[in-house]
C-alpha cells in the first residue's frame, strides 16, 4: 500500500509540471511475490485514478507467470513484449560497428563463427566479441581470433555467467536440469523428464516449481519445460556428475 501511495503522489506532483513517472526495474523477476503484488497494486490504482504512473521491467520468461502468481490480474495490467536472440543483420552490427569506428575490420570468416557459436543472445556476443578482440594481434580479426575468443569467452561464461546459476540450485534441482539437458537445449516434456529420473511426475513437480521460481528455468507451453538462458545444456554437459 506504501508503493501504492507514493505511485499516486509522485504522479500528482508531477503532472503540476506537465510530466509523468516512469519507474524501470531490471531482473524483475529476482523481486519477492509480494513486491511484485505491490508494483500491481500501485500500477492497478494509478491506472483506475487516471495518473501518470508507468513501470517498465525486464526479465527472464518466468516472469509473466511470476507476475500472474503475485497478482490474479496482472495480465491486464502490463504489454508483454519478448526479446529474443538478434537476428544475423543485427549481430553482425553489433561486432563490426564498433570496430570498424576505431579502424578494425572483421574478416567474414570471424563474424560468421561468432554469431553461430552465440545463436545471437546479446550477451555472449559481447562476451565472446570482448575475448576474440584481446586475442586479435593486429587491425584485422580472422577466423583464428575468433576461435579463441569462442574458447575464452565460453570459459568466462562458465566461470561466471552459467555457474552463477548452477550453484544457486540444489541436488535434487540440479538432478531435474541433467535431465532436462538430454535435450541438448531444446525444449523438454516434463513427463520425458520425469521418466528418466525413475520417478512419477507428480514427485518431481516441487523440484519443477522452485526451479521456474529461481528463474532456471520456463515453462514455454503446458507440460513443456526449457531453459531461462541458452547455453544451460551444453554448460551442465561439461560439469562432472555428482
Amino acid at each position: 500500500m506504501d508503493l501504492a501511495d507514493l505511485a499516486l503522489d509522485l504522479s500528482a506532483a508531477a503532472s503540476e509540471r506537465g510530466v509523468g513517472v516512469l519507474l524501470l526495474v531490471d531482473e524483475l523477476q529476482d523481486l519477492a511475490l509480494e513486491e511484485l503484488a505491490a508494483i500491481c497494486r500501485a500500477c492497478h490504482e494509478a491506472g483506475q485514478r487516471g495518473s501518470h504512473f508507468y513501470v517498465v521491467g525486464a526479465g527472464l520468461p518466468s516472469l509473466p507467470g511470476l507476475l500472474a502468481e503475485a497478482r490474479s490480474y496482472a495480465e491486464r495490467l502490463f504489454d508483454y513484449w519478448p526479446i529474443g536472440a538478434l537476428d544475423e543483420q543485427a549481430a553482425t552490427d553489433a561486432l563490426v560497428r564498433p570496430a570498424n569506428a576505431v579502424g578494425v575490420k572483421w574478416e567474414q570468416g570471424a563474424v560468421k563463427l561468432l554469431i553461430e557459436r552465440s545463436a545471437g543472445y546479446p550477451y555472449f556476443l559481447q562476451e565472446f566479441g570482448k575475448a576474440t578482440w584481446d586475442c586479435a594481434p593486429q587491425q584485422a580479426i580472422r577466423l583464428e581470433d575468433a576461435q579463441c575468443g569462442v574458447e575464452q569467452g565460453t570459459l568466462s561464461l562458465d566461470r561466471g555467467f552459467f555457474i552463477s546459476r548452477w550453484e544457486r540450485a540444489t541436488p535434487a534441482e540440479r538432478d531435474y536440469m541433467r535431465a532436462m539437458a538430454r535435450d541438448g537445449g531444446a525444449n523438454s516434456h516434463s513427463g520425458a523428464v520425469a521418466r528418466r529420473l525413475g520417478k512419477a511426475l507428480s514427485a518431481v513437480g516441487p523440484v519443477r516449481a522452485k526451479l521456474i521460481h529461481k528463474g532456471l528455468i520456463y515453462a514455454p507451453e503446458h507440460g513443456v519445460v526449457a531453459f531461462t538462458v541458452p547455453g544451460m545444456a551444453a554448460f551442465i554437459a561439461r560439469q562432472p556428475e555428482g
